[in-house]
């Protein structure tokens, strides 16, 4: 008997979930291994383990650390016990002695990036049963290898614990001391910017000022960045702006005695976009460009790179901002302008949509003069992103990725509420169930000025509060900012700013513990000891277009509304659609026939398939799913039967595909439908497109008893708004052409004669 498509994913389900629960018993075997190992001696039993590592997360929280100079300094001012008068004391006099005795306990002392080999933290510091876990499977591993034998075979002697557990202790030894030097760095920054950011100074605070930056910012250096417009020669020198109308009064190639991080902060001015970008993004730019002319941009445009743009591709930028719109629009140039939405011939009909296609004011920075040479590739990848604010020339600041999609005039970003109340406005993340561990955000909140009893009470700096140590990353999940849009006043926020530098060079365990610059951007304020930053209330968004035919779905009998796309999307609280992430293409990575294989696609004509791949994105809807509760309390409590309850809740709930088919053996066929039950998390990963790929909902089974369904919101765009988005996505998709541009006058005769022609 021949058996349906839905029958036989239904049969590789049952195999899978067999498949499955032979895998975990054998994950279960090894650690009952793991354990009669260790249990042979008292001192090493599991227990025992369990018991030092919640020792050490008590050691490490953040509510025991003190900075370390912090009694040789209340001692200058009568000892700790008058803390009132040392408040009361003024601010140049506090600045003078913490700064003396500063740089006489670190007479040498220069910025270093750490997560060297033997000198780092380690994150594994409060995990003694894993650590050893592992070492004796190591152990196991050169056993088997060394003496040709079954690894089972190995015994473990005394020596080998005692070893293993030096070394975990020196681990911890080592990763404390890190910490403790991290966090005083970063005391010792956020101190020095209240002492002289934006402070009137006398001469001698001037130049404990220069040699501070140099000392806390070696990365920096005293050379300013190379700026070029369009049809202009490339010049030196940073503009010095006449505030009144605006106008370069003279350009400062020579910095001279002046203070480079006291110059940009002085002479940082106006507002505009900054992008910052390499070659490889160029054609993600002129789409971009070609968007925001679409709407009507107004704002300057700075693209900031470091040696890595070639002239080709700046030209075609250039062409791009600056071209008659008649070229822009050219059909004859306009990669697959007729393959889809024919009946839009965008150049006699973009005033339909109110687009003058105003030429850009753009200008290229060449910052790489900019870093000093010893961390000439200190700054790869996202943090090139922070370069690019600090050294932008406007006070007013709006990032945007490469890759992202505008979906309203830029204008309005800093015209929200958000932005108007802090001067800044940042945006949430997919509420993924992804969560971090303990020792990352205990190690961030040691960063932050968090404690009662500290030295920055002593300098008036605002402690650290729920604001940032309740948000969805220091409660524990993983994703809480998406930094493709950032608006952000540079000198409200300076030394937030200037704090995001040092941490983008903390490779361990700043680094390992977000996702690119993501966010940098909150923590480096709450390190300053600036809270003033708002995000979006609204979490991220899947848009595209909603599941409606039933055999597509993946929970088929579930009464949630279902929205699966590449593109993350954010709706403000008015339910505006403001952008979205990865491009206007269907697929962040063109994969159809590789993905004709996976449901629902197998069900698709191939020419439909590749229809849809090869169009842009249709905006119709935009699904938030509900948000999560916290897998950690605020102030990261030693409570690590919390975690473990929280963890095997969601082990005891129903599995979603993803997890079903997570370390599937090779060969094993995936369940791709779930007939039985619902969705269980609000954001389901999918293999399509590269893993890419998430399929949203807005209901799924509650986390709280008090519930059966936590509910998100789905918010279904009108006509008008479609089609803008429709016009837009083909602007898009077909402004990717590196083509040559032609004038106006011979655009025109091309089409006066088509028009003869009929």
């Amino acid at each position: 008997m021949r058996l349906s498509l839905r029958r036989k994913i239904l049969l590789a389900a049952a195999v899978t979930s067999l498949l499955v629960g032979a895998c975990l018993l054998h994950s279960k075997n090894t650690l009952q291994y793991f354990r009669e190992i260790i249990s042979d001696t008292e001192k090493f039993d599991p227990e025992s383990l369990k018991a030092h590592s919640l020792q050490v997360k008590k050691d490490l929280h953040y509510s025991n650390y003190l900075y370390s100079g912090f009694d040789n300094f209340t001692n200058a001012f009568g000892g700790a016990k008058d803390v009132n008068s040392i408040k009361a004391a003024p601010l140049g006099e506090k600045c003078r002695v913490f700064f003396d005795q500063f740089n006489a306990a670190r007479p040498d002392f220069k910025f270093q990036a750490h997560g060297k080999p033997g000198y780092r933290f380690d994150k594994s510091s409060d995990k003694k049963e894993s650590f050893f876990r592992e070492r004796i499977l190591k152990l196991e591993e050169n056993f088997a290898k060394e003496n040709k034998q079954d690894r089972k075979k190995f015994e473990l002697s005394r020596k080998d614990q005692k070893e293993i557990s030096s070394e975990y202790e020196r681990n911890v030894a080592i990763s404390k001391e890190v910490m403790q030097e991290m966090a005083d760095i970063t005391t010792a920054m956020r101190i020095y910017g209240k002492c002289f950011i934006g402070r009137d100074l006398d001469e001698y605070q001037k130049s404990v000022y220069g040699v501070l930056s140099e000392k806390l910012f070696p990365f920096i250096s005293r050379q300013f960045p190379i700026f070029k417009k369009p049809d202009s020669d490339p010049v030196s020198g940073w503009p010095i702006i006449n505030e009144e109308d605006g106008t370069v009064v003279e350009r400062k190639d020579d910095l001279g005695d002046e203070n480079m991080i006291d110059f940009i902060f002085n002479h940082s001015k106006g507002k505009g976009i900054v992008i910052s970008a390499a070659s490889r993004h160029a054609k993600d730019v002129i789409r971009l460009i070609k968007l925001f002319r679409a709407m009507n941009n107004e704002l300057p445009i700075q693209i900031i790179y470091k040696s890595d743009i070639t002239k080709k591709n700046i030209k075609n930028i250039e062409l791009a901002a600056t071209a008659d719109v008649e070229s822009i629009l050219d059909p004859q140039i306009m990669r697959d302008h007729m393959s889809f939405m024919p009946e839009l011939e965008l150049l006699k009909s973009y005033k339909d949509y109110g687009s003058r296609f105003p030429k850009q004011k753009i200008e290229f920075i060449n910052i790489s003069n900019c870093i000093t040479r010893s961390y000439k590739y200190s700054f790869p990848g996202y943090s090139n992103k922070i370069l690019a604010m600090l050294f932008s020339t406007f006070e007013e600041i709006l990032l945007f990725d490469a890759d992202t999609v505008p979906l309203v005039p830029p204008q309005e970003f800093f015209e929200s509420s958000e932005y108007q109340k802090s001067g800044t406005f940042y945006f949430q993340d997919r509420s993924l169930r992804d969560p971090n561990d303990y020792i990352e955000t205990n190690f961030f909140a040691t960063l932050f000025p968090t404690n009662e009893y500290s030295i920055d009470t002593l300098f008036d700096i605002p402690r650290t509060t729920s604001k940032t140590l309740n948000n969805r990353y220091m409660t524990g999940w993983r994703h809480h900012q998406e930094a493709g849009v950032v608006a952000f006043n540079k000198r409200t926020h300076f030394m937030g700013l200037l704090m995001m530098c040092p941490f983008s060079l903390w490779s361990e365990p700043v680094q390992s513990s977000i996702w690119g610059d993501k966010e940098l951007y909150w923590i480096g304020l709450a390190a300053a000891g600036d809270e003033n930053y708002e995000f979006n209330p609204v979490h991220a968004a899947s848009v595209g277009m909603k599941t409606t035919h039933r055999d597509r779905k993946y929970y088929p009998n579930s009464g949630s509304n279902e929205l699966c796309s590449t593109h993350p999307g954010h709706v403000n609280k008015d339910g505006k659609l403001l952008w979205i992430n990865s491009g206007f293409g269907y697929c962040k990575k063109n994969g159809y026939y590789r993905d004709r294989m996976h449901f629902p696609f197998i069900t698709f004509e191939m020419s439909d398939l590749v229809q849809l791949y090869n169009h842009p994105l249709k905006i119709r809807a935009a699904l938030v799913p509900p948000g999560l509760p916290n897998f950690r309390e605020p102030g990261n409590p030693v409570d690590p039967e919390a975690e473990e309850k929280f963890r095997s809740s969601w082990r005891n709930r129903k599995k979603d595909t993803d997890e079903i088919n997570e370390n599937l053996p090779h060969g094993t066929e995936r369940t791709e439908f779930i007939q039985e039950w619902g969705p269980q998390k609000g954001w389901v990963k999918n293999p399509i497109c590269f893993g890419y790929y998430y399929c949203a909902y807005d209901r799924v089974q509650s986390y709280s008893l008090d519930r059966e369904v936590d509910a998100g919101m789905l918010y279904e765009f009108d006509e008008k708004s479609v089609r803008f988005y429709d016009y837009l996505s083909k602007i898009w998709l077909t402004g990717g052409s590196r083509k040559a541009l032609r004038s106006k006058e011979e655009v025109e005769e091309s089409m006066r004669l088509a028009a003869q022609q009929g």
